[in-house]
């Protein structure tokens, strides 16, 4: 690994072009193998523009036949088709408006990486992360099959395209859980806070991004909220930010607060939220005692409304409040 996700997120434009170098000396050489998703990633976004001739017209590399690059091009494709999986003109394609050719093309390779997606939503194929991945789509699916047949949806062709979209979701965040955690070099952030162990890990980031975000998506499921954006957690690098807010909710902790085994509350703005965890056997930690956040989501439902103690805050900032 030549720079770690976060370290590409946040180059200058001069660091970006030294990093560029190196990436294509990798390429250059054939040395891909090791290569990272967020590094994939990094590489699909800059070879379309390293080009094979002095009128700036044909790339030297076409990431559609880079293996390597499949998963970048596959979410690149969700992000542009989601809400036109027709491929019906006009499409943007965050650079230039395509024309029937390159439409082509991308449906193309679309359907080709959408074939191998669907090989390993397949019960037999699995890993740590679509372990859960799948215990998520298959929930959904479930939902979308009972809404099927109470008759609320106007036909097959409609039933058949949201089954389509909840495929292309759990890719989505497949690829966001799955590039965060292999730059992290593990498959679970674990710190300290308030003299106890807590752990953010896979189940963790794809329970919370599959059930209270993209709302477009997961609001089949007429039971779940769906999170603001949020000044204190980055759904792209979900574990570090909740690590950090909550070491932050315990250092402002008064000095007679008791360490709630459940869960914690803040709000922003007028929105509150509670971050839940499980005191429990970490696994990842040789099954010492730990808490395992669980969920975050907004509070909606009137029993988590009765958790809220408004006689006890930190200001945290002029948006966010902590609770205890």
């Amino acid at each position: 690994m030549l720079y770690s996700k976060q370290q590409l997120e946040t180059l200058t434009n001069e660091e970006k072009s030294i990093a560029s170098q190196r990436y294509l000396h990798k390429v250059y050489r054939g040395d891909v193998k090791k290569l990272l998703p967020h590094e994939c990633e990094f590489l699909s976004s800059m070879l379309p523009y390293v080009y094979a001739d002095k009128e700036l017209t044909k790339p030297t590399y076409d990431i559609y036949e880079l293996r390597y690059c499949a998963d970048a091009v596959f979410k690149r494709l969700i992000l542009t088709y989601l809400q036109n999986l027709d491929f019906l003109k006009p499409v943007f394609n965050g650079v230039k408006e395509l024309d029937d050719e390159e439409i082509a093309r991308d449906k193309k390779k679309f359907e080709e990486l959408l074939r191998i997606w669907e090989l390993k939503l397949e019960p037999n194929y699995s890993d740590a992360f679509l372990h859960e991945i799948k215990i998520e789509y298959n929930r959904k699916i479930k939902i979308l099959k009972d809404q099927f047949q109470d008759g609320l949806f106007g036909g097959r062709r409609i039933y058949e395209r949201e089954i389509l979209k909840q495929k292309l979701s759990a890719f989505y965040i497949y690829s966001v859980t799955r590039s965060f955690f292999k730059s992290h070099k593990s498959n679970f952030v674990a710190f300290q806070a308030s003299g106890s162990t807590f752990l953010v890990n896979i189940y963790s980031y794809v329970h919370i991004a599959s059930r209270h975000y993209i709302p477009d998506l997961n609001g089949i499921d007429s039971e779940r909220s769906f999170n603001s954006e949020l000044i204190c957690v980055n759904p792209f690098n979900l574990p570090y930010s909740m690590r950090d807010m909550i070491i932050d909710y315990f250092d402002n902790a008064p000095n007679n607060y008791v360490l709630n085994p459940e869960y914690m509350i803040f709000c922003q703005d007028t929105d509150f939220y509670i971050v839940w965890w499980k005191h429990k056997k970490l696994s990842e930690l040789n099954f010492q005692m730990g808490y395992e956040i669980r969920t975050l989501y907004k509070i909606e439902a009137e029993r988590d409304k009765q958790k809220i103690n408004h006689n006890n805050f930190y200001q945290k900032s002029d948006r966010i409040k902590y609770f205890y």
